[in-house]
C-alpha cells in the first residue's frame, strides 16, 4: 500500500509528503480527529515510507522486507501501543505508565536496521497520567533516530505539554461516498454480500466512520429507533409513566446507552432537516421517512431544536461520568418541557 491508496484525507498526506520530500518531518506528530476515518493507517503508511528500501521516502512500495515487517508488526523499530482493558470484565482500556516505560529502555538504543525507528501511540488519551507524564520526558528530549506519532480522537484529553510538543495533524470525517468505496475493498463486506442499498444505507448512516458503517447492527439500530420514535411521540407531562420507564430501562444499560443517545440525536436532526423542506438526500435515516415526517409535522422547530440541544448536553454529561439515572431523567423532563 502506499499513500495513494489511503482514500480521502488529502491535506494531512499532504502535509506529511512534503515533510518526507523537503526533509523537515518532525520528531513527533498528533494525528487527531473522529475515530476510524484513517489516523492509524495513515500513520502505519507514514513510518513504511520512513524506512522503505524501494521508493522511500516519498511514499513506500509496500513490499520490501522493510514494508512487509511494518505490516505485519514485527518490524524492530517500528512499536505501536495500544489501550488495553486489566482485565476482560473491565470497562475501560489503557495505556499504563509501565508500557511506556518499557518503550523507553527500547528507544535508548540506535535502529536495528531500520533508518528511523517509529513510535505509533494509539489512543494516546487513555494514558494514564504517570504514563502520560513519562511520555512526556521522551518529548521533551526525543531520542536520536526517532519518530514518536501520537493518535487521539479525543485530544482535549492529553496534556497541554503534550500537545504543545507535536506536529498536529488534523483528520476529517469521509463522505459518504468516501465511505462506499471503502467498504467495497473490504473482505467483510463482500463476504456478507451486502446489497447496494444496504451499502448505500451504511454509507450514509457512517457519519463518514468506517467502522460504524462496517459494524452497525441495522437489527438493534432498528430496535432503539423505534423505542426512541415512540418515546418522542409521547414525550410530554400528561405521560410521565412512558418517560419514567424509558429512563429506568436505559439506566440499566450503561454499556449502550451512548449508541441510543447518538441514534437520538440523528433521528432529531433529520426531523430538523425534514421540518425546514431539507431535501430527502440530506437525511441520514432515509429509509424511515414514512416514520419521520408525520412526527416532524406534529413538533414545531423550536421544539425540536431544544430536544436536540437536551440530548447533545446530556451525551457529554455522561461521558463525564455524570449521573446516567439523574442525567436521562433530566433531559426527558426538558423534552417534556420542550414539546
Amino acid at each position: 500500500m502506499s499513500f495513494q491508496r489511503i482514500l480521502g484525507q488529502d491535506q494531512p498526506k499532504r502535509i506529511i509528503q512534503n515533510a518526507l520530500v523537503n526533509n523537515s518531518v518532525s520528531h513527533a506528530y498528533l494525528f487527531y480527529g473522529q475515530e476510524s476515518i484513517g489516523k492509524k493507517l495513515t500513520a502505519v503508511e507514514f513510518a513504511k515510507a520512513l524506512n522503505c528500501e524501494v521508493s522511500g521516502p516519498k511514499d513506500n512500495c509496500g513490499d520490501c522486507p522493510s514494508c512487509r515487517k511494518i505490516d505485519q508488526g514485527i518490524h524492530p523499530d517500528f512499536f505501536l501501543l495500544e489501550p488495553e482493558k486489566s482485565s476482560p470484565a473491565g470497562r475501560n482500556a489503557f495505556i499504563k505508565v509501565e508500557e511506556v516505560r518499557e518503550l523507553q529502555k527500547k528507544l535508548a538504543y540506535l535502529p536495528y536496521e531500520a533508518k528511523i525507528k517509529v513510535v505509533i501511540i494509539d489512543g494516546a488519551e487513555t494514558m494514564n497520567p504517570q504514563a502520560a507524564n513519562t511520555l512526556l520526558k521522551t518529548l521533551e528530549e526525543p531520542p536520536s533516530s526517532t519518530i514518536l506519532i501520537l493518535i487521539s480522537a479525543n485530544p482535549y484529553q492529553l496534556l497541554p505539554t503534550i500537545i504543545s510538543r507535536c506536529q498536529g495533524v488534523k483528520f476529517h470525517l469521509l463522505s459518504a461516498d468516501l465511505v462506499k468505496q471503502i467498504l467495497r475493498q473490504t473482505d467483510q463486506i463482500e463476504a456478507e454480500g451486502f446489497s447496494e442499498k444496504e451499502l448505500d444505507l451504511r454509507a450514509l448512516r457512517s457519519m463518514g466512520r468506517i467502522s460504524r458503517a462496517m459494524e452497525e447492527d441495522f437489527e438493534a439500530t432498528n430496535k432503539y429507533r423505534e423505542e426512541i420514535l415512540n418515546l418522542l411521540e409521547q414525550a410530554s407531562f400528561k405521560r410521565m409513566d412512558v418517560v419514567f420507564k424509558w429512563t429506568k430501562q436505559w439506566a440499566k444499560r450503561s454499556d449502550k446507552i451512548q449508541s441510543v443517545l447518538d441514534e437520538m440525536l440523528n433521528l432529531l436532526r433529520d426531523l430538523a432537516v425534514i421540518k425546514s423542506q431539507g431535501k430527502n438526500t440530506e437525511i441520514l435515516n432515509r429509509d424511515i421517512l414514512h416514520r419521520l415526517k408525520p412526527l416532524a409535522a406534529q413538533k414545531s422547530a423550536r421544539t425540536l431544536l431544544a430536544m436536540f440541544d437536551s440530548a447533545l448536553q446530556t451525551k457529554s454529561a455522561l461521558m463525564a461520568n455524570a449521573n446516567l439515572q439523574l442525567s436521562l431523567d433530566h433531559m426527558l423532563i426538558q423534552f417534556c418541557e420542550a414539546a
